[in-house]
């Protein structure tokens, strides 16, 4: 018979691989994150936290990221203080490449929801594409702090930083 330890123990690495499984971290509720934001598309399929951001989440999904932009706008027309829905939008222009809108889009997000870990994460990767390494940094120093457990967002900004170092030497 195991002991009630044994029990606990395999409870708890159950529910630690159920959490990394799950999609229940925002890092996934828009593409996944990461260094390669193309990775983890298919996550849109998921029941999405936010219905009014389906349709944005299927452009996405279908790299239409205009179309995106435009469904977003219309989201944040109704709901201005929706942070999920400045953070898609700041992916969205940062993948059409404006970078200037895919900022203010991520401050947003973050002035709304301060510990919003994926607008902190996508905004670090769009530090490293404009060779900025020290203000992705700066990101990732907040999501240290604010993560301990299966940070998915940390973790992806962490590797985009130890990506982008390996390639400038």
């Amino acid at each position: 018979m195991a002991s009630s330890g044994d029990l606990v123990t395999k409870q708890a690495m159950f529910f630690a691989l159920f959490l990394l499984l799950s999609n229940t971290h925002h890092g996934l509720a828009a593409g996944g994150g990461g260094s390669d934001d193309n990775t983890a598309s298919s996550s849109y399929s998921a029941a999405p936290k936010h219905p009014e951001l389906k349709a944005a989440r299927h452009a996405i999904t279908r790299k239409q990221f205009t179309v995106a932009i435009d469904e977003l706008r219309a989201v944040l027309d109704k709901q201005p203080e929706h942070a999920d829905a400045w953070n898609l939008l700041g992916y969205s222009a940062r993948k059409s490449g404006d970078f200037k809108t895919a900022e203010a889009a991520y401050t947003k997000a973050l002035e709304i929801d301060p510990k919003h870990t994926q607008a902190m994460e996508y905004m670090g990767e769009m530090y490293l594409t404009l060779n900025q390494p020290e203000k992705a940094e700066q990101l990732l120093n907040r999501l240290n702090k604010l993560c301990s457990f299966n940070c998915i967002d940390r973790d992806a900004l962490k590797l985009a930083i130890k990506t982008y170092k390996a390639a400038q030497s």
